[in-house]
C-alpha cells in the first residue's frame, strides 16, 4: 500500500546570532549547507532567467527540513538525501549543529525580530514509529494528530503559519493539498530587520529599472541615503561588485547585495557564486571594514521591493540527487513508518524592503569607482541578494530581483 505525503516549505526569513563551539565538526556541517545552499540558488536561479521573474528562497529551510526526512530515511533513500544535503558528520554531531541554532531561531534584539516554526502533522488513525519520536525532539518537534480529511486541519495548519509569519504569508494550505496526506511537514520562518542606518523616506523618488539588455522596463521608487557601508569591487572569480547593509545596531546579520559588472548577467553570477562560495566575499567586506577611513562614505541607490514567491521544488530536487523520496515504488523511510513516499515540496516566502528595513528579506547594488565624489552603487538593473550570519557565514536567504514592480 502506498500513501502521499505532501511537504510544505512556507519560509520568511531567518536570523542566526554568532556564538562559539568547537569548530571542527561544527565548520564539516557549515560549509555543506553552504554548498547545498549554493546549488540550490544556482539551480532556481535557471528556472528564474527562464521565465524573467524575480525569487527569493530560504536554503537554510529547506534543508532543515529535509534534514527531519533524512533523520526517518533508510537504505538508497537516506545515502541521497546525506549526499544532497552535504551531511559529513554523525547524525549525534548533525544534532548538535542544529539545536546549537535552534536556540537562537526565536530571537528578539536590538533591531531584529524573528519567529520560527517547525511541525509535523500525523493523520490520527497513523502511528509513526517511537524511535523517530524521541529522535525529531532534538529538533524540538513533536508531533500533532489531525484528520485530514477535516477542514478544521486545513485552518489550523494555515493559522499557525500565519501566526508564525506575523499574517505575511495566509491560505497557503489548501485542502486538496491534504489529499491522501499520512503526515504533512511545515517550515515556517519570519524576519524583521531594520537597518542599521535607515534611509530617508522624503529622498525616495522614481527612477527608471533596466533590464539585462539595458532596456528600461519601467518606473521603480528608488530609495537613496549616502552612508559608511562596506563594500568591494575586486573579487577575483566573481565578476560583481559587493555592498554589504547591515541590521541592527549589532549588525549580526547583513545584507550582502551583488550586482554584476556589465555585461555579465544574473545567471553567470550565480554561476561564479557556486564555484567560489560565500567567503571571499565576506573576507573582502571585512577586509574593508577593518582599513575604510571612518569618513569612507558610499551613496546607496535601492529599489523599494514587495515580491511572493511560491516554487514546487520536487524537479529541483531530484536533479540535485534525492529521487528515490519521490518514488512510491524505491522511497525508504521505514524509520517514520512504512510506505511513505513524498508527493510534493513547496517553498513559499515574501518579502518587503522599505527604507525602514526587510521584512522576510532582499535587496541589491551597483558601484561606480570615482574617488572625487562618493562611490555609488546604483541598483537601477537586475541583481541577487543573500541574508547571511556573518559569524558562521550561514546562507539564510537568497534571491533575485529582474523587476521591482514585480509582486
Amino acid at each position: 500500500m502506498t500513501m502521499g505525503l505532501p511537504l510544505l516549505l512556507v519560509s520568511i526569513v531567518l536570523f542566526l546570532a554568532p556564538e562559539q563551539y568547537a569548530q571542527s565538526t561544527m565548520d564539516t556541517v557549515s560549509q555543506g549547507l553552504e554548498n547545498f545552499s549554493l546549488d540550490f540558488l544556482q539551480r532556481v536561479a535557471l528556472i528564474s532567467e527562464k521565465y524573467n521573474h524575480n525569487f527569493m528562497i530560504s536554503p537554510f529551510s529547506v534543508w532543515s527540513l529535509l534534514v527531519l526526512l533524512y533523520e526517518g530515511s533508510e537504505g538508497v533513500t537516506r545515502n541521497q538525501l546525506r549526499q544532497t544535503l552535504r551531511i559529513n558528520v554523525d547524525d549525534k554531531s548533525l544534532r548538535s549543529f542544529y539545536e546549537a541554532r535552534g536556540q537562537l531561531l526565536n530571537t528578539a534584539t536590538s533591531g531584529v525580530d524573528v519567529d520560527s516554526l517547525l511541525a509535523i502533522y500525523t493523520d490520527k488513525r497513523y502511528s509513526i514509529k517511537r524511535g523517530y519520536r524521541d529522535t525529531i525532539q532534538n529538533y524540538k518537534v513533536q508531533p500533532h494528530q489531525v484528520d485530514f480529511y477535516a477542514e478544521d486541519t486545513v485552518r489550523r495548519i494555515n493559522d499557525a503559519i500565519k501566526s508564525s509569519t506575523r499574517g505575511l504569508i495566509k491560505g497557503s494550505v489548501k485542502q486538496q493539498d491534504l489529499q491522501g496526506a499520512k503526515m504533512f511537514l511545515l517550515s515556517a520562518l519570519y524576519f524583521k530587520g531594520q537597518w542599521k542606518l535607515p534611509f530617508n523616506k522624503t529622498l525616495t523618488r522614481d527612477e527608471p529599472f533596466y533590464n539585462e539588455k539595458g532596456e528600461v522596463i519601467g518606473q521603480v521608487p528608488m530609495m537613496v541615503q549616502e552612508a559608511n557601508f562596506a563594500y568591494a569591487s575586486n573579487i577575483e572569480g566573481l565578476n560583481a561588485y559587493a555592498l554589504e547593509l547591515p541590521y541592527g545596531a549589532e549588525e549580526r546579520v547583513s545584507m550582502i547585495v551583488l550586482l554584476p559588472k556589465r555585461g555579465v548577467k544574473l545567471m553567470d553570477l550565480a554561476n561564479n557564486l557556486k564555484t567560489i562560495g560565500l567567503r571571499p566575499i565576506l573576507q573582502k567586506l571585512a577586509a574593508f571594514r577593518s582599513t575604510a577611513p571612518m569618513d569612507n562614505v558610499v551613496e546607496v541607490l535601492m529599489p523599494k521591493i514587495k515580491t511572493s514567491s511560491k516554487l514546487a521544488l520536487k524537479t529541483i530536487l531530484m536533479q540535485m540527487g534525492i529521487r528515490d523520496l519521490f518514488d512510491e515504488r524505491f522511497a525508504n523511510l521505514n524509520r517514520i513508518a512504512l510506505g511513505l513516499f513524498a508527493s510534493q515540496v513547496d517553498h513559499s516566502t515574501k518579502i518587503i524592503v522599505d527604507e525602514e528595513g526587510t521584512t522576510a528579506a532582499a535587496i541589491t547594488v551597483a558601484l561606480l569607482v570615482n574617488r572625487a565624489a562618493p562611490p555609488k552603487f546604483q541598483m537601477n538593473r537586475p541583481f541577487q541578494y543573500m541574508i547571511v550570519d556573518k559569524a558562521t557565514g550561514l546562507l539564510l536567504f537568497a534571491g533575485q530581483v529582474r523587476n521591482p514592480n514585480e509582486e
